[in-house]
């Protein structure tokens, strides 16, 4: 059977591994749900298949954790550890991780052992908020907080460590030429990336030569490399095309600075089958002492680990680098444990590991520190450099950290790159893929949305959003049409509507097209307690914001419709409130998505919201709505509400040809944004988000036909449905998968008030 745990005592490490050892069988039937006096920690690692050394992994934390209980466990707590073999199968992975959270009970997954496979349970794990703990992996998608709150790794990143070596060029070898061999997959890639961020073109890369993991030979790519004339040569390899590379070196006489993946440094599976001798003065960097490395561990560190490992499990050798990462990731989730306190929800287990500051856990190279945060899930960022003399690994120089913090803003990295590059070619690179929005005035919603697409869509050179400040909805249109370099605007619908029925814009409807419904804004009538309805406008004095706004062309066409005539003043609403409270005016209409934060401060006894009926002249182009106590606390009494209207906003173009370069810069925006509705639509981003609709139709108005193609490849309608029928009003659909129109607020509200306007004709 595959499933095991650890026990207090010493017999059940022997009878883990005899189960480890086994073949790889599930345990049949669901497992009990943890005690109080347990903690259940999944993990999973090739035990059998290709990569079966780092089962030795497994074996040394299954060890520790035995120790940890027979000195008491955790706060009274036996920690439970339960791992199974994947045989370093993606597959299997999958199959192993949802057993151990759906059966077993897991509190999270621990130390899981490679990229693909880790890869492969990432999305799952995180959409079941199952903390993904210190992946045994380099790649630097570990370190995605954003995307994949619940994941971290342990490793330094293989950009890190490549940015490592960038350094050590630049200040020691800064007139060389350097030539790349590396593994033609993510994990290559990784590492050759690294390289070139951190040496910013200052240094050539003359030649690169990519190998594939079937490949049985490499002497082409050395010879190619040898013959570009570097004289520094940079392996980004696994172990054993590290031996081949070392090897073919010596044969061919080639003598360049040498420098070697981490991931590669081991002495008995590398150095010596290469030969000593071919691989001597070959550099490379580290986060961890040597397994029997007294003198670079110190004195009390080398005690401890030297302890543990004849106690708990003297089969397998201390000059294994497995088992001392085991043992140090055993040692870093303790220390997270020990921090939970009484707590241990997966919340706090997540929220402690993304706590860690300034640990040093033993037989890692003293100076290194282990700092985690919110934002920085890279568990170790530092490494030391080291050189292979006389047959063993020796430290030198500094604790060098692979990360530069001025290189995390784009703006630096543009500016670093300026040196490198022609200033035309630079210009065309950044102007390629970015996209001009215009959005509202500050403050409004419509600047929030454009600011939320910023942060959630900006990706470098590949894409970037360009928010700009505008006046509202009618300068949208108008900047859209006549403004050169903008792409595309936040607009309301009855804004169009009111330009194509006043004939102010000639042919407007084959001009514009929309991309998708955004959402819906909320009409806001503010004003004393004596105006109790909007008929009560009729001859008062009104703001209605700027001529160029939203609010203004939604307040116009709204009087207009209820044949109400009053006296119009063009002011900010929230520059009005004084001018209200002194009697200047008699009330304010603001439009836009609620809460609106400038509202909910006002406290004032004297001023109300007044309800705006849904009255047929309205119905054609506005929605029902209503706005609530916990919308505006100050403004209406605790569980009641103010019936209201609400316009809808859409994201417009330009009817740009599809061969044109316009064209693909908005296509670009449509694909990106659309795969990050549900990413837009969660906090800490604008909650009108949660209303997005991108199947919903706006009537009488064409969609932009890459937006339309993106519907049809990723949310196709079922047969017999139509665009038209599936654009309920107001329904929201969060991307990928539609949702029932009857689960929007809003809709619900629609069909309450029609089932109402029903009954009352019936009682007629």
């Amino acid at each position: 059977m595959r499933r095991f745990f650890t026990a207090p005592r010493r017999t059940a490490a022997t009878a883990l591994m005899l189960a480890a050892m086994a073949a790889p069988a599930f345990a049949q039937g669901q497992a009990a749900g943890p005690g109080a006096n347990e903690i259940r920690i999944g993990n999973t690692v090739p035990y059998t298949g290709p990569a079966s050394a780092y089962g030795v992994i497994g074996k040394v934390m299954a060890a520790y954790f035995d120790k940890v209980n027979a000195e008491g466990g955790i706060r009274g707590r036996k920690i439970n550890f339960i791992s199974y073999d994947d045989a370093y199968n993606p597959t299997k992975t999958m199959e192993a991780t949802r057993k151990l959270v759906e059966e077993d009970n897991v509190l999270f997954i621990l130390a899981s052992l490679g990229t693909n496979t880790s890869q492969a349970v990432h999305p799952y794990l995180n959409a079941k908020k199952i903390p993904q703990l210190f992946v045994a992996s380099g790649a630097t998608m570990w370190d995605q907080p954003r995307e994949f709150p619940w994941t971290m790794g342990f490793l330094p990143s293989y950009q890190t460590e490549a940015h490592i070596y960038s350094q050590y060029i630049l200040e020691n070898h800064p007139r060389s030429k350097i030539a790349v061999l590396y593994q033609d997959d993510g994990f290559g890639k990784d590492y050759l990336k690294g390289l070139k961020d951190g040496l910013g073109g200052k240094i050539p890369i003359v030649a690169e030569a990519p190998y594939k993991v079937t490949d049985t030979t490499i002497d082409a790519q050395i010879a190619k490399l040898k013959a570009s004339g570097a004289d520094i040569f940079m392996q980004f390899t696994t172990p054993k095309f590290a031996t081949m590379a070392i090897k073919r070196n010596a044969e061919l006489g080639w003598k360049p600075v040498h420098f070697l993946a981490s991931v590669s440094e081991s002495v008995s599976a590398v150095m010596a089958p290469a030969g000593m001798e071919n691989a001597e003065g070959i550099m490379s960097a580290m986060y961890r002492v040597e397994g029997e490395d007294a003198q670079a561990a110190g004195p009390a560190a080398f005690r401890e680990w030297s302890a543990f490992m004849e106690r708990y499990v003297p089969s397998v050798s201390k000059s294994n680098g497995q088992a001392v990462y085991g043992y140090l990731n055993s040692k870093l989730i303790i220390e997270v444990l020990k921090n939970c306190g009484d707590d241990f929800s997966r919340e706090n287990v997540m929220k402690q590991a993304r706590s860690i500051k300034g640990l040093q856990l033993p037989m890692m190279v003293p100076g290194i520190q282990i700092n985690t945060s919110l934002y920085d899930h890279a568990t170790i960022e530092q490494m030391r450099m080291m050189r292979f003399t006389n047959g063993h690994w020796q430290f030198f120089g500094p604790v060098r950290s692979g990360v530069d913090a001025g290189t995390v803003s784009e703006s630096f990295k543009t500016l670093f790159k300026y040196g490198t590059a022609t200033k035309r070619d630079l210009a065309n690179q950044l102007n390629a893929n970015t996209v001009s929005l215009m959005t509202g005035s500050f403050g409004s919603t419509y600047a929030q949305v454009g600011a939320d697409l910023a942060s959630v869509l900006d990706n470098g050179t590949n894409l970037r959003i360009l928010p700009v400040m505008g006046r509202g909805s009618v300068q949208a249109v108008s900047d859209i049409l006549l403004l050169r370099g903008v792409d595309a605007g936040i607009v309301r619908k009855d804004t169009l509507s009111y330009l194509d029925r006043k004939d102010f814009a000639k042919d407007i409807r084959n001009q514009f097209v929309y991309v998708a419904k955004m959402f819906n804004e909320e009409m806001h009538v503010l004003a004393p307690k004596t105006i109790t309805s909007m008929r009560d406008l009729d001859g008062k004095t009104v703001v209605v914001d700027l001529p160029d706004s939203s609010t203004f062309v939604t307040a116009i066409n709204v009087f207009d419709r209820l044949g109400i005539r009053p006296h119009l003043i063009y002011q900010e609403p929230r520059l009005a409130v004084d001018m209200l409270r002194k009697g200047e005016v008699d009330a304010i209409v603001a439009i836009e998505g609620k809460p609106l934060q400038w509202l909910n401060q006002i406290q004032d006894r004297n001023l109300h919201l007044v309800p705006v009926e849904y009255a047929k002249p309205l119905q054609e182009e506005y929605l029902p709505s209503k706005l609530s106590s916990a919308d505006y606390p100050n403004l209406i009494a605790d569980g009641a509400s103010v019936e209201t209207v609400a316009a809808e906003a859409v994201l417009a173009s330009y009817n740009w040809a599809p061969n044109s370069d316009r064209y693909r810069r908005l296509a670009l925006l449509v694909d990106t944004m659309f795969d990050k509705v549900g990413q837009l639509q969660r906090p800490p981003f604008h909650p009108k988000w949660k209303e997005m609709a991108p199947r919903a139709t706006v009537s009488g108005w064409t969609r932009f036909k890459a937006a339309q193609e993106w519907l049809d490849r990723n949310m196709p309608l079922p047969p017999g449905v139509s665009s038209a029928s599936s654009a309920a009003p107001s329904a929201p659909v969060v991307a990928p998968i539609a949702a029932p129109a009857a689960q929007d607020p809003l809709y619900r509200e629609f069909l309450e008030w029609r089932a109402s306007r029903a009954k009352a004709s019936s009682n007629r």
